[in-house]
């Protein structure tokens, strides 16, 4: 079923005839369309032949309900939005900018250090070694371009990776504890549980979340 407002049809076919009165012929007039204005028309006047012209009121004032703009400054100005070429909206700060990003390591590396099993931590030992020689992520390690900036006086996970990172490839051939993660293992997530055998994906998920919250402002 469809609803049609009659009201604002019958304002919109008004509208357009007083646009377009300079060049309406009627059947019955003088050949030569609409002389004067819609306003002379509108008010109930009629023509010099005998054939009544159509009267409507849609030119002397605004449609009821219509908002009438002073002058085009007064009109609302529409909300630009940024996107990209996707049509995602850009971010409010770029972490790590695209253009930077290399698949390959910046310098060749022996293989690091193994990690010790201190007690069902290989779900922790199997993440932090995925992160470790994931290339992109383990050169801005070793840059140690976050730390540079980092202000933080309390948690940071992209420090704590930091510091991990560095010891792994400073021990090559040798096995450590991966005491520094563990020990932060309740802030990364408040659940986990030392001892207590955790998810390895749903620990790696954590941790990334944490190394992301450290690079925003107040960690929000």
């Amino acid at each position: 079923m469809t609803i049609v407002d009659r009201s604002s049809e019958k304002s919109d076919l008004e509208s357009v005839g007083c646009k377009r009165s300079g060049s309406l012929n009627f059947p019955g007039g003088d050949g030569n369309g609409m002389d004067s204005a819609c306003s002379s028309w509108g008010a109930g006047g009629t023509s010099s032949s005998d054939t009544p012209r159509v009267k409507t009121g849609g030119c002397m004032g605004p449609t009821p309900g219509a908002t009438v703009y002073s002058s085009s400054a007064d009109r609302p100005k529409e909300q630009v939005v940024l996107t990209s070429g996707d049509g995602i909206a850009l971010p409010q700060k770029v972490l790590f900018p695209a253009e930077r990003l290399s698949l390959k390591w910046n310098q060749v590396h022996h293989i690091g250090s193994g990690l010790q099993n201190l007690g069902n931590t290989c779900f922790l030992n199997s993440a932090l070694q995925c992160l470790t020689y994931t290339a992109p992520l383990t050169n801005y390690m070793l840059s140690r371009e976050h730390s540079k900036t980092c202000h933080e006086p309390g948690f940071c996970m992209m420090c704590t990776m930091q510091n991990h990172i560095t010891q792994v490839f400073a021990n090559s051939g040798n096995v450590i504890k991966p005491i520094g993660v563990l020990n932060e293992l309740k802030r990364i997530a408040k659940h986990f549980r030392f001892g207590s055998q955790e998810d390895a994906h749903e620990f790696l998920r954590y941790t990334v979340d944490a190394m992301q919250k450290s690079c925003l402002p107040l960690n929000k």
